[in-house]
């Protein structure tokens, strides 16, 4: 083997890496790059290596550009001195419009990369000044990243028992693509009595037959192709006025007497404001009940149970919109 790398640590706690070539080749010559990573981070250093011979340049790559991004291509070339590098596409020398520029060391640059103008073949050649040149071609793909439709409202306030669905429908992007959902930034459950249909590679449905409270929250739809990954948001916000609510609080353990209290937000639950009713199962356990909910009754409700040795408490939250109610005519 003509390459060796090593490395060592000094007694300083440095870690030197090496990068030994017997033989040394004109097709040697070129850029080297350098990486060091740890857990923090990662950071690199990359710098030429010129060996005195004829020009060469090595084999390029298949390059995946994304389109709307800056593409960079390095012609890899060898041999010292070199006089100029040049690049063509489709015979046409290299740059033909604004978007492109050929760097000083030979870089191509490329901004706002499109599928149809920039994706082919690209040659890059390189010459001394004796007249010598090599030349070589690879290949540019362009990718075009996933773009989503947007949802028709950022909000979407429906109430208990209600069917709702929401549909993600990619208008832009290659395929293959993966379209997947989370709620609350969480995959969806299928204990959370919702499902997703997948009607095409570009259109997926979330569906909720039955709308309960717990189906609030903040659902997002996430696409993903080779190029990149992007993500829709829809908040759900299920509304359960009128409707009746139960919560039974039951010691498991404890020596009596126990004494069970509610709170509200922290303060004694007050059933006169609220309409709640609080009533006494056994010894062990308390039921909190409210016959009609409304907005008013959000909040934190916590069951606070205590004998003489300690006291314990639980809570639970509680969140109803206020719906919208039209004025009356005058």
């Amino acid at each position: 083997m003509r390459f060796m790398i090593g490395q060592y640590v000094t007694v300083h706690g440095d870690v030197i890496s090496h990068v030994n070539i017997s033989h040394v080749m004109v097709e040697d010559g070129g850029e080297y790059s350098c990486a060091a990573e740890n857990r923090a981070g990662k950071t690199s250093h990359s710098a030429r290596l010129n060996i005195y011979g004829l020009p060469y340049i090595r084999l390029i790559p298949k390059v995946t550009a994304v389109a709307g991004h800056t593409l960079y291509l390095k012609c890899p070339v060898a041999g010292y001195p070199i006089e100029e590098i040049h690049w063509e596409r489709g015979g046409r020398e290299l740059p033909e419009d604004m978007r492109q520029k050929v760097q000083s060391d030979g870089t191509l640059e490329i901004k706002e990369v499109q599928k149809s103008l920039d994706s082919g073949v690209y040659t890059c050649w390189a010459r001394n000044k004796q007249g010598h040149s090599a030349r070589r071609s690879g290949e540019v793909a362009v990718i075009v990243p996933p773009k989503l439709n947007p949802f028709h409202s950022s909000i979407l306030s429906l109430n208990v028992g209600d069917r709702a669905s929401i549909t993600c429908s990619v208008i832009k992007g290659d395929i293959p693509l993966t379209i997947t959902w989370r709620k609350d930034g969480r995959p969806i459950d299928p204990t959370q009595r919702m499902s997703v249909t997948q009607v095409d590679q570009y259109n997926s449905i979330l569906l909720i037959e039955n709308l309960t409270a717990d189906h609030t929250g903040n659902y997002s739809c996430v696409v993903r192709n080779t190029a990149a990954e992007t993500e829709g948001h829809q908040s759900l916000l299920v509304n359960a006025e009128g409707m009746r609510t139960r919560t039974v609080c039951g010691v498991s353990k404890g020596d009596p007497p126990l004494t069970l209290k509610w709170l509200k937000d922290g303060d004694p639950l007050l059933s006169t404001l609220l309409g709640a009713n609080v009533s006494t199962l056994d010894q062990y356990s308390s039921l909190l009940n409210i016959p009609s909910l409304s907005a008013a009754h959000s909040g934190d409700y916590t069951c606070v149970a205590s004998n003489p040795a300690a006291e314990v408490k639980f809570t639970a939250s509680l969140q109803l919109l206020e719906q919208a109610r039209r004025p009356l005519a005058s």
